[in-house]
């Protein structure tokens, strides 16, 4: 198959998702994140025929209902996308999704011929409405997966410029224990939400300066108010696992064929390559990569 059908099933896919259960819009960014590691060559050549068996076994695993309608192309559907996001920008949305999903369309689209139709926007409005009302996600506590308010607890005041780097480092760097993060891969959703909304700043910057950054903050500090919860102590320098999943390997899509974890093995992939590339660094040790997983 071509990219531009890969691409197309992904519109498809959010449709469908719209109408069903919003959280299969997951598969929509996995075949999103594998085109792009394609398309921006993030990945080394030999990897190519790995990548599109993971990209045939997610269309062939998680088939749509029907094809996306290519017709009448929806006018200033970037604008349109990125206001309806900024109206609900300090509620901490289920792990951001709704600025995941949001980027992840919007950048295939502004790269592709494909139009984005009145239904697919129909369809992305829905899913954002919807992340509004399932509130913050759960958070992993002392083994059980517990919701938190992220308005009801103390502000640690922690902020940063979200930059590339800045989210390299908070990634690297975060403290949190590993029956926590095994528990709910939240470490992943940083990774990823941080990822979004700074290229989100980047390419609509008319729209998207700091506004979205507030939802952000606040799941930075729900994870810190949840690790003084957990009663095994956070320790100073988080435990990796001795082995390395590296995505520059063939291994990496050998596991990810076997077992994507919900298509996360393609986003932090691509999300962990690409800020690499923006802020002009080379990635070196995968093992801290590893612990999201």
């Amino acid at each position: 198959m071509d990219i531009d059908f890969y691409k197309k099933w992904a519109c498809q896919k959010m449709i469908e998702s719209s109408q069903s259960n919003i959280w299969e819009g997951h598969w929509a960014c996995a075949v999103i994140a594998l085109t792009k590691l394609l398309e921006e060559k993030l990945v080394p050549v030999l990897l190519e025929d790995s990548i599109r068996k993971n990209l045939a076994k997610i269309v062939d695993e998680h088939a749509n209902e029907e094809q996306y309608r290519v017709n009448k192309e929806y006018e200033d559907f970037s604008a349109q996308m990125t206001r309806l996001l900024v109206q609900n920008n300090h509620a901490c949305h289920a792990l951001g999704h709704d600025v995941i999903y949001t980027f992840y369309l919007l950048s295939m689209l502004s790269r592709s011929d494909i139009p984005a139709t009145a239904e697919l926007f129909d369809a992305m409005g829905k899913i954002v409405r919807g992340f509004a009302a399932s509130g913050p996600g759960f958070v992993t506590v002392n083994g059980e997966n517990i919701v938190i308010d992220p308005d009801g607890i103390p502000n640690t005041g922690g902020k940063l410029t979200l930059t590339p780097e800045t989210v390299l480092d908070l990634l690297h760097n975060f403290q949190r224990p590993l029956q926590m993060e095994k528990g709910d891969m939240q470490l992943g959703h940083i990774l990823t939400h941080g990822h979004a909304i700074v290229e989100m700043k980047q390419a609509y910057r008319q729209y998207v300066y700091d506004n979205l950054d507030p939802a952000f903050y606040a799941r930075i500090n729900l994870l810190a108010y949840a690790n003084t919860l957990e009663e095994k102590p956070v320790e100073s320098n988080m435990a990796v696992t001795e082995t390395e999943l590296n995505p520059l390997e063939p291994s990496y899509w050998e596991q990810a064929l076997f077992e994507s974890r919900h298509g996360h093995y393609y986003k932090y992939a691509y999300s962990y390559l690409r800020l690499f590339r923006m802020a002009g660094r080379n990635p070196s040790d995968f093992r801290v990569f590893q612990r999201i997983l």
